[in-house]
């Protein structure tokens, strides 16, 4: 509406000011509308350069998240720029899970990315978004062909896994599936889990030796699923 303001006070201006016979009555008309030129110029440069009539609104959003990485708990992400504030993280989603491109966040300096490992029973994303948003319809209508309504300000993504997630480069993840094929790697990490699966039930059965065989089956796949992890986070480190 403003945009269209400033047009037909030009043009008013302009009329009375070369049409209208009587110049005393024309010029102070294009007076008045010269003002309100101006001053819709600098309602329309307030909006723009200083964001008038707008307002800063925050929204918070947690989904849950999958790996692009089927089979494996691996948060993988990109590497944009020299100073690794732009990376770009990779995910799905439940409804995602099956489309042909994963989920990714926002590509800006403006957005910036976290991990956090705990004991989570779901992988989560915590996203926190700024953006500017009319006061109200006033504004709305005044400014509206400015197309800069929920104008992005800025985004804070908090991904939450757990304790048995690693967080790779798609460089990363790649040598490392290639480590995990490797038939000496597989071999030594057969030898090393058989050893831990070991020491550790001798350790719970110790502490409980009364235990029964669906227990020690318990310990024993547990004690699995923790090497699994521990030996990737190893080779990962290596590839670091």
């Amino acid at each position: 509406m403003i945009q269209i303001s400033i047009l037909v006070c030009a043009g008013l201006a302009y009329y009375f000011a070369v049409f209208l016979r009587n110049k005393r009555v024309g010029y102070s008309l294009m007076s008045v509308f010269i003002v309100l030129f101006i001053l819709s110029i600098g309602l329309l440069v307030g909006n723009e350069y200083g964001h008038y009539g707008m307002e800063k609104v925050t929204t918070d959003k947690t989904i849950q998240i999958q790996t692009v990485k089927k089979g494996s708990n691996v948060l993988l992400y990109k590497k944009l720029g020299t100073n690794g504030k732009e990376n770009v993280y990779i995910y799905r989603t439940p409804s995602t899970e099956n489309a042909t491109k994963p989920n990714t966040t926002k590509v800006d300096v403006n957005v910036k990315n976290s991990v956090k490992h705990g004991d989570y029973n779901i992988a989560k994303l915590s996203q926190k978004t700024q953006r500017w948003e009319y006061k109200n319809g006033f504004y709305s209508f005044l400014f509206n062909l400015s197309n800069n309504n929920k104008e992005f300000i800025k985004q804070q993504n908090t991904f939450k896994v757990g304790q048995d997630w690693l967080v790779l480069t798609t460089n990363q993840a790649d040598k490392l599936n290639k480590k995990m094929k490797d038939k000496n790697v597989q071999a030594q990490m057969k030898a090393e889990g058989e050893a831990y699966v070991k020491k550790t039930v001798a350790q719970e059965m110790q502490a409980n030796p009364s235990m029964t065989k669906a227990q020690q089956a318990k310990v024993i796949k547990q004690a699995e699923a923790d090497f699994k992890v521990q030996a990737a986070k190893k080779i990962a480190d290596t590839l670091k």
